[in-house]
């Protein structure tokens, strides 16, 4: 009953596994794999190039109400902005539309950083684009807007930040940061961003289905050198939400990412891959604190879902109720076109986007 059928269905959110969860787990850190194959859509996807229109991308089928909004939100980074470390010189401020209640607790946690100087530490930390009260706003939000967890989550933050350095990481090659070559890397762990959703999101695709851990280990990568590799892409995407809400002129605090888990190799399941995970949970919900607006896995096999379902407990519940699992083509992709317009996917995601000449 908890397996997807090969095609068809799909699951609407991502519940807690609780105890079976955690058996699961445990059960798939005693797997052995055996190397896989994969090939890739080739260049060098996994740096999270940012999209560049061409010629031919243009309206094709999703539609607009507003051209300009669409320039906007399609345009490419500006290289300058785009490897900029530190925040824009003059701090932009967003409407975030926030209760009264939610602006108080702001308030309270401004005037808790300000007396030590942290809150201009935060400052510092800040994505080009982005604003101080919508970095706030996001810690806040994971809190339950208690000022006081908030603060704590924020502190930490900083303090991790002047140890792993993610601005200097965010200059760095994927083969830089792993200690191999990048076609490893482009090959079997592809993440790349590919345009942006009706919202103005960025949208960015890992391709798990390619994903495979031998060959990286076998290289002499370790678990902790491809979660560097991790925080780098998650630096790269904050950037994206920072340059947009800048474009846009409103706050994109978060992006729609799309795990495509076709060809998954159910080797993946060692111990390895369960410490990545983990790892990679950690990092997302204390460091990249509600960047994830919405997650989309598709082309799932029930061995996906089953690694997922034994995953699921390290995911805060409301972040769960953010997970789509699909397993059939026919569902994912109208499911994808009501997020994002056919312009700005290519055509193996349901789009009509033609690679930049």
């Amino acid at each position: 009953a908890n397996c997807l059928p090969s095609t068809g269905a799909h699951i609407e959110t991502f519940e807690s596994a609780g105890d079976e969860g955690r058996q699961l787990a445990a059960k798939a850190m005693d797997v052995v794999p055996s190397e896989g194959s994969s090939t890739t859509r080739g260049g060098d996807e996994s740096d999270l190039t940012p999209f560049t229109p061409g010629a031919d991308d243009t309206e094709c089928g999703g539609g607009v109400a507003d051209d300009d909004a669409r320039a906007d939100a399609t345009s490419a980074l500006p290289a300058s902005s785009a490897s900029n470390s530190g925040a824009a010189n003059e701090e932009p401020v967003y409407d975030l539309g926030l209760a009264s209640a939610e602006h108080e607790a702001l308030s309270a946690l401004r005037r808790s950083l300000e007396h030590d100087g942290a809150l201009q530490e935060v400052r510092a930390a800040l994505v080009p684009g982005e604003s101080l009260d919508s970095c706030l706003a996001r810690f806040l939000k994971i809190s339950g807007w208690r000022p006081k967890p908030a603060e704590k989550m924020l502190r930490a933050h900083l303090a991790w930040r002047k140890v792993e350095r993610p601005a200097e990481l965010f200059e760095m090659s994927g083969g830089e940061i792993c200690g191999c070559p990048d076609e490893l890397l482009e090959r079997y762990m592809p993440t790349w961003h590919e345009g942006f959703d009706k919202t103005g999101r960025p949208v960015v695709f890992s391709h798990y289905g390619k994903f495979r851990f031998k060959p990286v280990l076998d290289a002499g990568v370790t678990v902790e050198r491809i979660l560097r590799l991790h925080v780098r892409n998650s630096e790269r995407t904050a950037r994206l939400c920072g340059e947009q809400s800048r474009r846009l002129g409103r706050d994109i605090p978060n992006a729609l990412i799309i795990l495509d888990t076709e060809g998954w190799d159910p080797s993946n399941l060692r111990k390895a891959a369960l410490d990545w995970a983990k790892g990679i949970a950690r990092i997302d919900q204390e460091h990249y604190v509600e960047r994830m607006g919405h997650l989309m896995i598709i082309n799932a096999p029930s061995s996906v879902h089953f690694f997922m379902k034994a995953i699921s407990w390290l995911l805060p519940e409301r972040t769960r109720h953010q997970v789509q699992v699909f397993a059939g083509r026919e569902q994912w992709i109208p499911a994808l076109l009501e997020r994002v317009d056919a312009d700005q996917l290519p055509p193996e995601y349901g789009g009509c986007k033609t690679p930049a000449s």
